[in-house]
């Protein structure tokens, strides 16, 4: 039940007070009221009083209503204020509500008092709402990881000034608040224009229609990063750009896309590396595959010259001629000499890279620029600490050869040493042959530890699942090649969190909906990226189903019974039983019983039964530990 309502009445008159008191409850109006007549004794009222409704008399001894009605106005804004007046004219009433009265009433027309109470009260909770949901609305905008500016167009349109900003522009550009607000909106972003966005707000605030600016890269001399912007306008004329900084998202989609491309290449590699019978065919196919399947500009491999001493010969290459051309005149000129990225490779037995050529004024780099290569790498071929020669790669992008893909150009060029020397000795073709499953084992840990790199948390999560899967694969006696492949599955069963955020996957609380779904999207992720990959086994279906679970309730696609490779429904008790007993920055290590509890309550439902009763026995005839890591030979 509602408490009745506090109503202060300002009347000199006791009878005509108790005559609004009858008019109000004979309207049905539950009220406690309270009388005052000097402006003190009002004033005072209003502190102590916190009335809820005000009924003054216009004229009073000594006072009129609008002195008291500043007063209130002053002290309790919210409070309707309605003057009752036995004389009161029209301009004079007019006055009134200009200075804040809710409404005016004439004693001889009382009968309408009780429908301007209620009208005043329905106002105020009306107003009380508006205010509540402006004040959500404002701390919802401040709350927001995205950025939000208000522009205010010029007249003709062409022109904005910054009228409001949220916190997360202060954070994402680095600007003050109070510095930016009212200015011109191409004085604090002098890049504006070249960007694009301009244009965007110019077509908005004249047609109306919102448009996405995909992301986009913003550079001035305050701030660089790639922004993706939606642009709104409002039914006041104002325009708004809701904005992300995605810069590190580019990144990633740019880390995945790179990854794929070496990847590919080292497959295609490796495939070449078998099929080859002369090491020209071999030196040739490789170059080849650099180009066609890894999308770079040119490959070439040199060897040391022995006709001259300290000399270099191009034995292949394939690509882009021009680019050969020009730095086959180059590398002979005294200018590139000590700049030389070859000689430094042979000299040093190790990998050197340049990896912006565009605005490079030393070693002649501008005449590479100029035939449109963006970075270079080059790679020692070395073979039981023989030297054997140097694998040149160009690029047509910048920044191409960062320390992951340098890594795995390594191991490439590793298998091509390898290689090399096998097909020199026939003797060695068994031993090469095996190389090819070491080299491809070496990729896998390579991708790993790319991951774990991001993740310190989860760090040698996916090394244990590896050594509990192999333990349960022997243990059920499954071949051993099935045993190998389940070592690379689970070496990289999670390598779709690449493409996660690492805030998310090292958020130390509950993750949001959005969050979860991005987390539940790496197993899809990890398939897009090994899929292209000729693995003897079937490594993308282990890791794209090893969150699936018999009865149906797994993801990503609610796979069932038989539908589910076996390699993955070792994956997946393996991965629940590391999970659970380790630390995780959310939580702390649920224990091994906790996680055999939960393997053996979901045998036969979630778990294939024959994997879980080999599990159980694994890790309890281990001491309730789980095995140490011991990949196949």
């Amino acid at each position: 039940m509602s408490e009745p309502l506090r109503l202060l009445m300002l009347e000199d008159s006791p009878a005509d007070a108790e005559l609004n008191e009858r008019v109000l409850r004979k309207g049905r109006i539950d009220f406690t009221a309270l009388r005052v007549d000097t402006l003190a004794a009002f004033s005072t009222a209003v502190d102590e009083f916190k009335p809820d409704l005000i009924l003054a008399d216009y004229h009073l001894p000594g006072f009129n209503g609008l002195e008291a009605l500043a007063i209130a106005r002053a002290k309790a804004p919210e409070t309707p204020y309605l003057f009752i007046s036995g004389a009161m004219g029209e301009e004079l009433a007019v006055d009134s509500i200009k200075q804040g009265a809710t409404d005016y009433i004439l004693k001889d027309r009382l009968a309408r008092l009780p429908a301007a109470v209620q009208r005043a009260l329905q106002e105020k909770s009306l107003r009380a709402r508006q205010r509540e949901a402006e004040e959500r609305y404002q701390e919802l905008i401040e709350t927001m990881r995205s950025g939000v500016v208000v522009f205010k167009p010029n007249a003709t349109g062409e022109k904005f000034t910054i009228t409001a900003i949220n916190r997360a522009v202060e954070n994402i550009d680095r600007v003050r608040r109070e510095d930016v607000i009212g200015s011109d909106l191409e004085a604090v972003f002098p890049g504006v224009r070249a960007f694009g966005l301009l244009q965007v707000l110019q077509r908005v605030s004249s047609n109306g229609v919102a448009e996405h600016f995909p992301p986009s890269y913003y550079q001035d001399e305050r701030v660089a990063g790639w922004r993706e912007n939606h642009v709104y306008r409002l039914a006041s004329g104002e325009v708004v750009a809701v904005y992300d900084d995605v810069s590190e998202r580019v990144e990633r989609e740019t880390q995945v896309r790179s990854l794929n491309r070496v990847l590919r290449t080292i497959s295609a590699c490796n495939e070449s590396l078998v099929r080859a019978r002369s090491e020209d065919d071999l030196l040739h196919a490789i170059c080849r595959d650099i180009i066609e399947r890894g999308g770079y500009l040119l490959a070439w491999v040199t060897y040391p010259d022995a006709a001259h001493d300290g000399g270099i010969r191009a034995v292949a290459h394939f690509g882009d001629e021009a680019a050969f051309q020009a730095h086959a005149v180059l590398e002979h000129t005294p200018e590139h000499a000590p700049y030389c990225l070859i000689s430094k490779a042979l000299r040093e037995r190790r990998s050197a890279s340049y990896n912006r050529l565009h605005g490079a004024n030393e070693g002649g780099f501008d005449q590479l620029d100029a035939v449109g290569v963006g970075a270079k790498l080059a790679l020692p071929l070395l073979q039981d600490d023989e030297l054997l020669g140097v694998l040149s790669i160009f690029s047509t992008r910048p920044e191409a050869f960062d320390d992951a893909e340098i890594g795995l150009m390594e191991e490439l060029a590793a298998d091509l040493s390898y290689g090399i020397a096998a097909l020199r000795t026939a003797a060695d073709r068994d031993r090469y042959l095996g190389r090819y499953s070491h080299a491809m084992r070496n990729t896998v840990v390579v991708m790993a530890r790319t991951l774990e790199m991001r993740d310190p948390y989860t760090s040698g999560h996916q090394q244990r699942v590896t050594a509990l899967a192999q333990a349960i694969g022997r243990e059920m006696g499954l071949d051993p090649r099935l045993v190998e492949g389940l070592s690379f599955g689970g070496m990289i069963h999670d390598i779709g969190k690449i493409a996660v955020p690492s805030e998310i996957l090292t958020k130390p609380s509950r993750l949001s909906v959005i969050e979860y779904q991005l987390i539940r999207q790496h197993s899809e992720t990890g398939y897009d990226i090994l899929r292209g990959i000729d693995f003897p086994w079937p490594v993308a279906d282990m890791v794209v189903q090893h969150h699936e679970r018999l009865d149906g309730s797994g993801y990503p696609h609610g796979l069932t019974g038989g539908q589910i490779c076996l390699e993955a429904h070792i994956i997946a008790v393996a991965d629940v039983v590391e999970a659970m007993s380790s630390h995780r920055p959310y939580r702390a290590s649920l224990g091994i019983a906790a996680a055999l509890a939960e393997i053996e309550q979901g045998s036969g439902r979630l778990y294939d039964p024959a994997v879980v009763a080999a599990c159980l026995k694994v890790v309890r005839t281990n001491g309730m530990q789980l095995p140490e890591i011991e990949l196949v030979a």
